[in-house]
């Protein structure tokens, strides 16, 4: 759970008014309260890309003919559930059970994945993405359909119509109040028909996200804006990427969570000119996958605090403080075949393990590959290789 408490430091204000009459003097003591502030934990990660390979041993380790998604989740359940809010992009649709699940290139997962993210502690869903439109129309309402079935879950980036899209998703976690916007810039050449109320958010559409951020500000103390961006498999910020994230922070976002390269990027802290931050990850890469590409199978939890005064006397339109931000690897591992897809926490991650990935026969990988790739795309700042580095 978030914690609510006063910053060190600071101590109660004394004011003392003395009031003298001929007869009596009387002495008033009037001490102010601590500000409260409030803070939240928050854990973020990239795609949750479902192939087949992780569906079916899903199907095969079940007891009741269902999907049990457990064995390939369960070494990062702490880093997730011991959040006060966890936030992932669902790169795969799904469809409420209306079609059979589906891999590459049109993707569509069972509603036991979607369960199972949500038992292990996720709470904000992004679903504009490349994939949105896989199963057409249909499909996407159906996916519509499971999300709002599930009370807990917070999703953004595609709506019924223009009046779901204007009631921006929030959610409090302990007294501050965060909206939640997504935005993709390819649907894989797809479309909605002609004539189609419903919307999916444009990345390309800088003018209205901006719209969009200034209304979510409106009604909430932190933004969050989750950003489907850029050239799938390349490690490289643009120039473009940097510019747009600097005109919406400036417009008002917080928190920036950009995914879809499938790959590692770097990480930012953004100043605006009252000196004021904002946190932006321009990739956080794979949460999972059966990606047949060493880069592919290293992501990571983007872990910080979100800090607000949260008392009666609190500014409004105070800026978050975010702080205590740290980069914490993910592997996703299997063996031969695509067979076994799990993921590893980088400090569970041996050489062992590295050497016998079943990607080897397809791609470079290995323990000090792996840090190759952290060591050229994330700065120092946010994680420090020798914490996890096991020296042979």
């Amino acid at each position: 759970m978030a914690t609510v408490a006063s910053v060190s430091g600071t101590a109660e204000t004394t004011v003392t008014t003395v009031t003298t009459t001929e007869a009596t003097t009387t002495t008033t003591v009037v001490t102010e309260p601590e500000p409260e502030f409030a803070t939240v934990n928050i854990s973020a990660v990239g795609d949750n890309l479902i192939h087949s390979s992780i569906y079916n041993q899903a199907a095969a380790r079940s007891t009741d003919g269902g999907y049990d998604f457990e064995y390939a989740y369960e070494n990062a359940v702490p880093l997730i559930r011991d959040a006060d809010m966890a936030i992932i992009n669902q790169e795969t649709l799904i469809c409420n059970d209306q079609y059979k699940p589906s891999t590459y290139p049109r993707f569509n997962s069972p509603v036991a994945l979607g369960d199972h993210m949500l038992e292990i502690g996720f709470d904000v869903f992004t679903i504009a993405n490349n994939h949105t439109l896989d199963k057409n129309e249909d499909g996407l309402m159906a996916c519509l359909d499971y999300w709002d079935s599930r009370e807990n879950a917070i999703v953004a980036g595609a709506y019924r119509n223009a009046e779901d899209r204007a009631n921006i998703r929030t959610g409090e976690f302990d007294g501050i109040t965060f909206s939640f916007l997504s935005y993709t810039e390819y649907l894989n050449g797809l479309y909605l028909p002609e004539g189609s109320v419903m919307e999916i958010g444009d990345a390309f559409d800088v003018e209205t996200i901006i719209k969009e951020i200034t209304a979510a500000k409106e009604i909430s103390d932190v933004c969050v804006v989750a950003m489907h961006w850029g050239v799938e498999n390349s490690d490289v910020i643009s120039d473009y990427q940097r510019s747009t994230a600097k005109q919406l922070v400036d417009a008002g976002a917080d928190i920036i969570i950009g995914n879809h390269p499938h790959v590692l990027r770097d990480i930012e802290e953004i100043e605006r000119e009252d000196g004021s931050t904002a946190l932006c990850a321009y990739s956080l890469g794979n949460f999972i996958s059966a990606q047949s590409v060493g880069q592919n199978l290293i992501g990571g939890v983007l872990n910080f605090d979100v800090t607000m005064r949260v008392d009666e006397n609190a500014e409004e339109n105070q800026r978050p403080i975010i702080d205590n931000i740290e980069f914490i690897p993910v592997i996703t591992h299997y063996d031969g075949n695509y067979h076994d897809v799990r993921i590893y926490p980088l400090d569970m991650y041996t050489r062992e393990l590295a050497e016998s990935h079943g990607v080897k026969t397809m791609s470079k990988f290995g323990y000090e590959y792996i840090f190759e790739v952290l060591d050229k795309n994330i700065s120092d700042k946010y994680f420090d290789a020798d914490k996890y580095y096991i020296a042979e």
